[in-house]
């Protein structure tokens, strides 16, 4: 827009000229309608470019930063067409969106094992401090900002952790090293929304004293399931025998009620049918196993019994 403004200027000087050269009786009337044209074209030309460097256009996802005769004066503009002193305040866009940013830090645990690591974070500019953010560290603000703030967290949160506890305890000292180092950011103007932590690296000779302390402890794992899986199998064999015993018990206890009871079932029934039977009906009984030949007379009580038997051809 400068140079549009300057393009008007000198369009109204050189009109002003071809007016002035051109007056009074010797001037040429033509060549001064042409100056004052080119004047009045040069009057346009200034006034559109003040119009238009009296706007400015912030992108979605943006804030402009106003800049005044090369100091951040403070102002933030919003997204959208925002007016600004034209000719005098410039504006700088800083980004508010979602961004990543990863980096390593190295650092030493707290049994003196080198620790190497790599850290992504998902980050934006707080909008309200973009300004200031700006005016205290310019345009490569997260470079300045973050990757200090990361190596002095991983150092202070890993010192606080055996490499054997970085390892087993890792989701939690993830959460340690996200919470410490979002406080460290925000206190600058960058609101972290995602912390993440690549596996932790150290040195070989550690990784392969880990691998055999892995290997032996799983060995010993495998052993303790082996005897857990023998008594297991001894118990179920102890209570099977036990059941199977306590059944054969079972099963002569019944035997041997069921033999009572018949028993005592028969005794009674023999008592009944003995305490039934007189000394008639035994008799009549016995005659009449004799055979059908036989024939039978019964006479009253008492009186005696007389038996006619047939006669038995020779």
């Amino acid at each position: 827009m400068i140079g549009l403004l300057i393009l008007g200027i000198v369009v109204v000087v050189i009109g002003s000229y071809m007016t002035q050269a051109n007056k009074g009786r010797e001037g040429d009337p033509k060549q001064q309608f042409q100056g004052r044209m080119a004047s009045l074209v040069g009057v346009v030309i200034i006034l559109v470019s003040i119009v238009a460097g009296a706007f400015t256009a912030v992108p979605a996802g943006n804030r402009g930063v106003v800049i005044r005769f090369n100091a951040v004066t403070g102002t933030i503009l919003d997204e959208g067409l925002q007016v600004k002193l034209p000719f005098i305040d410039s504006v700088v866009m800083m980004g508010v969106r979602t961004e990543k940013y990863e980096t390593g830090a190295a650092s030493a645990s707290r049994d003196l094992q080198d620790v190497r690591t790599t850290i992504a974070l998902n980050w934006r500019l707080d909008p309200s401090k973009t300004a200031e953010i700006y005016r205290t560290l310019g345009p490569e603000f997260m470079s300045r900002i973050a990757a200090p703030a990361v190596q002095e967290v991983i150092k202070q949160v890993t010192a606080r952790y055996n490499a054997e506890d970085l390892i087993l305890q890792r989701e939690l000292v993830r959460n340690e090293i996200a919470e410490n180092l979002a406080i460290r950011l925000l206190e600058r103007g960058i609101i972290t929304e995602a912390v993440s932590i690549t596996e932790f690296q150290f040195s070989e000779t550690f990784v392969a004293a880990i691998e055999a302390k892995v290997s032996a402890e799983q060995a010993i794992f495998e052993a303790e399931n082996k005897l857990r899986r023998v008594e297991g199998e001894a118990a179920q064999a102890e209570a099977a025998a036990k059941g199977e015993a306590a059944a054969r018990i079972a099963r002569a206890n019944g035997e041997a009620e069921y033999i009572r009871i018949v028993t005592d079932a028969q005794v009674a029934a023999n008592d009944a049918i003995a305490g039934s039977l007189s000394a008639q009906v035994l008799q009549y009984i016995l005659l009449d196993r004799l055979g059908d030949d036989i024939k039978i007379i019964v006479i009253p009580a008492g009186e005696g019994l007389d038996l006619v038997l047939p006669e038995i051809e020779p």
